[in-house]
């Protein structure tokens, strides 16, 4: 090894996990020469950074810059599950002073999870050049970690009641597809919790109700204006299995899909020469 070399720019301090303690609590305190990246992998906790408290849960990613006050507490009901490192650093901060400390769950998550998991078992190990492995990872880290915050600050940006608006116009545009809810926030990069809150805050309903409503709607109008079968006007609104699909269809609207064609069918009159479905014959009344 060249003992000229400039040394890294980070240097990995310690790496470990903490998991399956209920009452696991850390006091207030904090680190002068060193940084913290903390990743929940399972269950969920309250931190205090500085002055302001988080709730945390798995996937979100809590950075404490050197010098800044900080205290964690798991929750009992769901036990957090942490992978954490510590590390020296010549840069000021590893997230700004005016950025939120706590990145939501986005898509790269678990990569995240899976390098921090690498880093302590290759710190734990201590086998030939563990040193070089670390910091390598502890580079790969700190870039997933900007990727989360940038993809983080972008949906920031935008206001809530865009992106609930543009989450809403995404299902209106893809409900007959498989969607999920993770699918939909991966696409929006914001974790599925926090979907759900704006959308609930925005329209009073969460997107997968929303998503069933505006099946059912297709289905209902799919049921009076054509011959199409029950399983075929199932498959065209998002859902594979047709039983699955009659028990939600009279869930929602209070009827099978039969009876709501055979109820619309004796209710509906056409003006003469005119019929919604392409092979129903006009009958006199």
């Amino acid at each position: 090894m060249n003992k000229n070399a400039a040394p890294p720019a980070e240097q990995l301090l310690y790496a470990g996990n903490m998991s399956n303690n209920p009452d696991w609590q850390f006091p207030s305190h904090k680190h002068e020469d060193l940084f913290e990246i903390l990743v929940i992998k399972e269950g969920e906790g309250d931190f205090t950074i500085g002055e302001s408290s988080y709730h945390a849960v798995k996937g979100d990613v809590l950075i404490y810059n050197k010098g800044i006050l900080h205290a964690e507490k798991s929750s009992k009901e769901h036990p957090v599950f942490i992978c954490y490192c510590g590390f020296s650093s010549a840069r000021e901060y590893i997230v700004p002073l005016h950025a939120h400390p706590v990145i939501r769950a986005n898509k790269y998550s678990n990569e995240l999870i899976m390098l921090m998991e690498l880093l302590f078992e290759e710190s734990s190990m201590q086998e030939e050049g563990h040193e070089q492995i670390a910091g390598h990872l502890l580079s790969s880290i700190l870039v997933l970690v900007h990727r989360m915050l940038k993809l983080q600050n972008y949906a920031q940006s935008l206001t809530k009641n865009k992106l609930a608006t543009e989450i809403k116009e995404y299902i209106d545009g893809n409900y007959t597809q498989p969607l999920r809810l993770k699918q939909i926030a991966d696409e929006f990069n914001i974790s599925s919790y926090y979907l759900a809150h704006i959308f609930k805050n925005t329209y009073e309903t969460s997107p997968i109700n929303y998503m069933i409503q505006r099946r059912m709607g297709e289905a209902t109008r799919l049921l009076v204006q054509s011959d199409m079968k029950v399983w075929e006007i199932a498959k065209m609104t998002g859902y594979e299995n047709p039983n699955y699909f009659s028990i939600l269809f009279t869930r929602v609207v209070g009827m099978s899909p039969k009876q709501y064609r055979e109820h619309h069918n004796q209710s509906l009159s056409y003006a003469e020469g005119l019929s919604m479905k392409p092979h129903h014959k006009k009958t006199d009344l």
